[in-house]
């Protein structure tokens, strides 16, 4: 490239252009690399074991002395728990995850790569199966496959919900006032915000994106004209969350804030903390009285299925954290569930807990999208230039960690009330500066991924039902963890999901119509002008349905029958384990879950090392917003 072309994009970036040209032809070699950074994996995804024999000595050797405890998954919730569990040098700890782990690969630390993670190596790749409300579609399910799990894949948005959602919960010891504490323990607020609600000393970094697309200043000023109101912090528990603006992010200096680089970086520099990826745990193991003794498990890409034993010391626990979909399908496997399902599987039960596995959520989406007659402002555009990828945004990331590279795609948005009321919305909108290629936002990130051609600018928004009341599932299709359980999300099983949907999408018409927009104004793609009554509303949400990534629910926590967990997160009817991840749940929040794990996982790890210590109540309640 020539000198005066990298001169004068630096001048338009505010960077110091003698920089970018000393430092140009490197960053360019590193990002050339980084666009095939992918290594090689077997069929299932696994790295390949090149050493059968030295890889089965070292998982011997690993499980040669017992441990104080065992975190089975090496998620967000797990990476937490490794950092607390393991600070004080004196309790031995193994954790074990099926994913990889590479959690510092380019395409992760940079968050606009998420357009390379989805459908990756670094995913489940999960699916429902036959939703009744969607026609019988079957619908992706993105789940991070790698230590940090689904931080490592998410849009990064850090939000919390409302302090009603939490006192709604009506659990003892997890009210809002209760909760606040362990967000703020381990937040570290890097854009000022109120004290009250935020922390600043903890590792789980928040910050404003580093980047700001035009379209996306634009929505915001359409959205004020329209008459939402500004909220300029969504986690501030002292008024509604109701309005629009830009939302945080979990990402630090432009990187991806993900649960390993906050948490299991600190963590993995201890001797008195083990970590085991590639490891699909089997099934917790149990004695006679139903204690948890340890876990077995066997290595991703063995096909020999050797079978390995972790064993706990006496008193020690088990920590399930392998997430929505995989704690249920531990437990099952393991003899922990519904008796009935199990016994038709073979597996000898240990305790009968019908609700494992049951009260799925996840936050259902439905997209509106704009065709955009200005060329070039797209952050579609903007990532293609000279017929294939455009390197400056590339450089800019890798010498300044500032630019388009540093934003998902949809940290701008508003929360809305849509039946006109004063409570908590009921919807979320994530503006998009680009069009979707497809009406289902998920299989657009990979339509992208593999074009070659330009696309034309546009912009979306994409509807979120933030509160869904609907509920699901999750069974095994077998005793074997190496099959994918049978996963079910109810997807508008209750028909408030629909018509909130149905709303957003009049709603997002009416903002993406408005004559704020001016120049960049632009006909609608999606749901396209054919779809107008409800009825063709109700019918377009159903074929296009897709997920906005926050599965909650299946171990849920609370006092009641219908409960896996008790309020100090251990399973009931068994001894030594516990669920301490986004499964224990009991109603989703408003708002993306990744940072309510967090906050779980943070008052596990003080239920374990404090057992003396009874589920705490704080008496002084959190400031509530006045109701409309």
């Amino acid at each position: 490239f020539h000198s005066s072309a990298v001169k004068k994009y630096a001048l338009t970036q505010h960077t110091r252009p003698t920089t970018m040209v000393k430092f140009l032809d490197f960053s360019l070699l590193v990002a050339a690399v980084a666009v095939g950074n992918v290594s090689a994996t077997t069929m299932a995804g696994a790295p390949p074991i090149l050493d059968l024999a030295k890889a089965h000595a070292s998982e011997k050797a690993t499980v040669d002395e017992p441990y104080d405890y065992i975190i089975a998954g090496g998620g967000l919730a797990g990476c937490v728990l490794a950092e607390r569990l393991t600070a004080d040098g004196t309790k031995r700890v193994l954790m074990l995850e099926a994913g990889r782990p590479d959690y510092d690969n380019t395409f992760i630390r940079i968050p606009a790569g998420i357009l390379r993670l989805f459908r990756s190596v670094y995913d489940w790749q999960f699916e429902s199966s036959g939703e009744k409300g969607c026609n019988g579609r079957n619908i992706f399910l993105q789940r991070g496959k790698v230590l940090g799990g689904s931080s490592c894949t998410n849009v990064c948005l850090h939000h919390r919900g409302s302090a009603d959602d939490y006192n709604a919960w009506g659990v003892p010891g997890w009210s809002a006032a209760d909760v606040l504490p362990y967000f703020k323990q381990s937040q570290k607020d890097m854009t000022g915000r109120s004290p009250d609600f935020h922390g600043k000393d903890g590792p789980w970094v928040m910050e404003d994106v580093r980047y700001q697309n035009p379209l996306s200043k634009r929505f915001l000023e359409v959205g004020t004209a329209a008459g939402l109101s500004f909220n300029d912090d969504f986690n501030n528990w002292s008024r509604n969350q109701a309005g629009v603006g830009r939302f945080q992010v979990s990402e630090h200096n432009g990187e991806r804030c993900s649960g390993a680089t906050a948490f299991l970086d600190l963590a993995k520099k201890r001797k008195n903390l083990t970590i085991r990826s590639g490891t699909m745990i089997r099934r917790l193991n149990f004695d006679g009285s139903k204690t948890a003794n340890g876990v077995t498990y066997d290595l991703m890409g063995d096909d020999t299925m050797q079978a390995f034993k972790a064993n706990l010391k006496e008193g020690g626990e088990v920590l399930l954290t392998a997430g929505a979909i995989g704690s249920p399908q531990i437990l099952m496997a393991s003899g922990v569930g519904p008796s009935d399902h199990l016994e038709s599987l073979g597996i000898d039960v240990v305790c009968d807990i019908p609700s494992v596995g049951e009260n799925l959520q996840d936050h259902p989406a439905a997209v509106v999208s704009f065709r955009c007659p200005k060329k070039g402002v797209s952050v579609t555009s903007l990532l293609r230039k000279y017929g294939g990828r455009n390197p400056f945004p590339i450089a800019q990331w890798f010498m300044f960690k500032t630019g388009l590279l540093t934003s998902t795609g949809c940290d701008h948005g508003a929360f809305i009330r849509t039946d006109g009321s004063g409570g908590d919305p009921d919807l979320q909108i994530r503006f998009v500066a680009a069009r979707t290629l497809s009406p289902d936002g998920m299989t657009t990130y990979t339509q992208f991924r593999n074009s070659r051609n330009g696309i034309e600018d546009g912009y979306s928004f994409q509807n979120v039902a933030c509160r869904a009341k609907s509920t699901g599932r999750v069974r095994l299709a077998s005793s074997n963890t190496h099959i994918k359980p049978i996963i079910d999300c109810g997807y508008l099983s209750n028909n408030d999901d629909l018509v909130t949907l149905r709303n957003g999408i009049k709603l997002s018409r009416e903002l993406g119509r408005r004559a704020e927009w001016g120049d960049l104004l632009g006909e609608e793609l999606f749901p396209g002008p054919n779809v107008q009554t409800d009825d063709e509303i109700d019918e377009y949400v159903k074929n296009s349905l897709h997920t906005a990534n926050a599965l909650v629910g299946t171990c849920k926590m609370g006092m009641g029958s219908d409960c896996v967990v008790a309020p100090d997160l251990k399973v009931k009817g068994v001894n030594g384990v516990r669920v301490c991840d986004s499964s224990i749940i009991p109603r989703i929040p408003g708002g993306q879950t990744g940072t309510p794990t967090v906050m779980v996982a943070e008052r596990a790890a003080a239920f374990v090392l404090n057992p003396e210590v009874e589920v705490e109540v704080m008496e002084e309640p959190v400031p509530q917003p006045a109701v409309a």
